[in-house]
C-alpha cells in the first residue's frame, strides 16, 4: 500500500521557504511524543513505513516498492507501506513527525534537519544515486554556455535545497556574478519544477539548475538547450544525489530489520548498475501510478543516463556540501559531525549478506563494510505532477 502525500496548495510555500519550514516542523515534532508502530511476536514493528519521491533519482524506492523487493527482505511480519512526497522538507517533517521510519532524501533536506534537530533525529544509513542535474539555457534566447547566465534570472527547486546550493555556489565561484539577493544583477530563485517549464514556455526565464527527469524532458520538449552536467562542475566529476536516511530511534530500536531492507537496496543498485535501461518500464509506470501521469519514455531514459546508483553514502560530498551551504550563506554552523550523521553498520551487514548468498563480492566501492567516501554531494527535491 502506498500513501501519496500531496498537498498543491502549500508546496509553493515549502518551495520557497522549506528550511524555515522545516526548522518549525522539527520543533513541534521534538516537543511532542512520536508514536511508534506496534511490534510483533519477534519484537519487530508491524510496519515499516518507507517515503520517497516519484522520482527517476529515487529508481531503488521506485521499484523496490512495485515489485515487492523491500516486502520480501523484510519478511512477512512487517508490512512494507509506501509513502510518495513531492519535496525533501516534507519527507523530513515526516520523519521527524514519527511517520515515516525509513526515507529516500537528498543531502540538502538531510542536512538541515540534522543541524535543525541538533543532530539527534536522523542518521544516513546508504547512498543511493549520484549525479543527475542538468544546467539548462532558454533555447529561444539563443543561450548555450554558463557566462549567458551571468546577469540573468535563474530558476532551482526549492530554497535552500542542493540545486539551489550549487547554482548559487557555482555562478558566484566560477562566473564572479554577484547574486540579487545580495545586490547584484543575478537572480537565482526557487519555484517548483513544473512552473520552471512553464516559465520557459513564456520564455519569462534564463536558465534553471534541474534533477531528472526534469533536464530530459526540458531538452525533449526543445524549451532549453543543455549547459551542462552538474558532474562537470565538480572536481571528481560526481556528487551525491540521493541518500537513505533512517529515524534515529527506529534505527537504534531495530537495527537488524534495517540491515534485511538494505539488502533489497543493495541488490537493486546492483541491477541498476548493471543496465539500467531495462527499467525504463517500470520506472514509467510506477511514476504513472503515482501520479497519475507517465513520461515519454525517452524522457525516463535519458534520467537514467544521467543518473548514476550507487550505496557509497559519500561522507566527503556531505562535507563539501556542507562548506558550499556555508559560503552561500544558507547554513549556519561551523562544523559537520559526520560520526553522528552517519551510521553505516547495517549497510555493512546487508553487504556481507548479499556477498554471501552471490558467491562474489558486493561493489568493490562498498566491501568494507563502511562505503568510501565519494566525491561530492547534491540532492533533489522534484516532484512529478504537471
Amino acid at each position: 500500500m502506498t500513501k501519496t502525500a500531496y498537498a498543491p496548495h502549500r508546496f509553493r510555500i515549502v518551495a520557497r521557504y522549506g528550511a524555515l519550514l522545516i526548522g518549525i516542523s522539527i520543533a513541534i515534532a521534538l516537543s511532542g511524543c512520536a508514536k511508534e508502530p506496534p511490534l510483533n511476536e519477534q519484537g519487530e514493528p508491524v510496519e515499516m513505513r518507507v517515503g520517497y519521491f516519484p522520482n527517476v533519482t529515487h529508481a531503488q524506492a521506485l521499484i523496490g516498492v512495485r515489485r515487492g523487493d523491500f516486502q520480501q527482505a523484510v519478511g512477512p511480519e512487517v508490512k512494507i507501506t509506501g509513502q510518495t512526497f513531492n519535496a525533501g522538507p516534507a519527507a523530513i517533517e515526516a520523519v521527524y513527525a514519527g511517520h515515516v521510519d525509513i526515507a529516500y532524501v537528498g543531502p540538502a533536506p538531510v542536512l538541515n534537519g540534522f543541524i535543525q534537530s541538533k543532530g539527534e533525529e536522523v542518521r544516513v544509513i546508504s547512498g543511493s544515486a549520484q549525479n543527475g542535474v542538468t544546467v539548462v539555457g532558454n533555447k529561444a534566447r539563443g543561450i548555450t554556455t554558463l557566462e549567458q547566465l551571468k546577469g540573468g534570472r535563474i530558476a532551482t527547486p526549492q530554497y535552500g535545497n542542493t540545486q539551489d546550493i550549487s547554482a548559487k555556489y557555482f555562478l558566484t565561484n566560477l562566473l564572479g556574478a554577484k547574486l540579487k539577493s545580495k545586490g547584484g544583477e543575478t537572480d537565482v530563485f526557487p519555484i517548483s519544477n513544473p512552473d520552471i517549464e512553464t516559465l520557459f514556455v513564456k520564455d519569462d526565464i534564463d536558465g534553471a539548475w534541474v534533477p531528472e527527469p526534469w533536464g530530459s524532458r526540458l531538452i525533449v520538449r526543445g524549451l532549453v538547450n543543455p549547459i551542462v552536467q552538474e558532474k562537470e562542475l565538480w572536481p571528481e566529476g560526481s556528487f551525491a544525489m540521493t541518500s537513505v536516511i533512517a529515524r534515529r530511534k527506529f534505527l537504534e530500536k531495530h537495527p537488524a530489520l534495517v540491515a534485511r531492507f538494505l539488502t533489497a537496496h543493495v541488490r537493486l543498485t546492483q541491477e541498476l548498475k548493471q543496465d539500467p535501461q531495462v527499467f525504463v518500464d517500470p520506472i514509467n509506470a510506477e511514476l504513472k501510478r503515482i501520479t497519475t501521469k507517465s513520461l515519454p519514455d525517452k524522457v525516463v531514459s535519458g534520467a537514467l543516463e544521467k543518473t548514476g546508483f550507487s550505496v557509497d553514502p559519500s561522507v566527503a560530498s556531505y562535507q563539501q556540501y556542507f562548506k558550499m551551504g556555508k559560503e552561500v550563506g544558507i547554513i549556519k554552523i561551523e562544523s559537520l559531525d559526520t560520526e553522528k550523521l552517519f551510521a553505516l553498520e547495517p549497510l555493512g551487514e546487508a553487504q556481507e549478506a548479499v556477498s554471501g548468498q552471490q558467491g562474489t563480492p558486493v561493489d568493490e566501492e562498498t566491501t568494507t563494510g563502511r562505503a568510501a567516501p565519494g566525491n561530492l554531494s547534491t540532492t533533489t527535491s522534484a516532484e512529478l505532477t504537471s
